[in-house]
């Protein structure tokens, strides 16, 4: 699973963004399924900046945001996420030049875009 959060940051705060990301990062690092991340910000338009992470699935990734630890840290950067949506499932991945591709079925339900929380079958 990969995470993609993009984030608008003010010039003027970045320093300070900057440093709570890379204590978020490392929180993220101690949990289990996580595999890696990354903070990047756009050469275009510096006060856009993203943050990716892989995990080993959509579990690893929620019960990571859940740890106590990881919302001290997290829960600040979130106020500049752009309202998007940022959880991905891997389903081609091709991690070395010369390497195999890795091909991956997906994990979602087959009604998982028609049918919400709570809902039940009719009939």
């Amino acid at each position: 699973m990969v995470v993609v959060t993009r984030l608008r940051v003010p010039a003027e705060e970045a320093v300070t963004f900057r440093e709570r990301a890379e204590r978020t990062l490392a929180v993220l690092a101690a949990a289990r399924g996580y595999r890696s991340a990354r903070l990047g910000r756009a050469v275009d338009d510096p006060e856009l900046w993203v943050i990716t992470s892989e995990w080993d699935g959509v579990g690893a990734w929620r019960r990571a945001l859940a740890a106590f630890d990881v919302r001290v840290e997290l829960t600040p950067l979130m106020a500049y996420a752009v309202d998007e949506p940022g959880a991905f499932e891997v389903l081609l991945a091709h991690d070395a030049a010369g390497g195999p591709v890795r091909r991956g079925g997906s994990d979602l339900a087959a009604d998982a875009a028609t049918a919400g929380p709570g809902d039940r079958p009719s009939g």
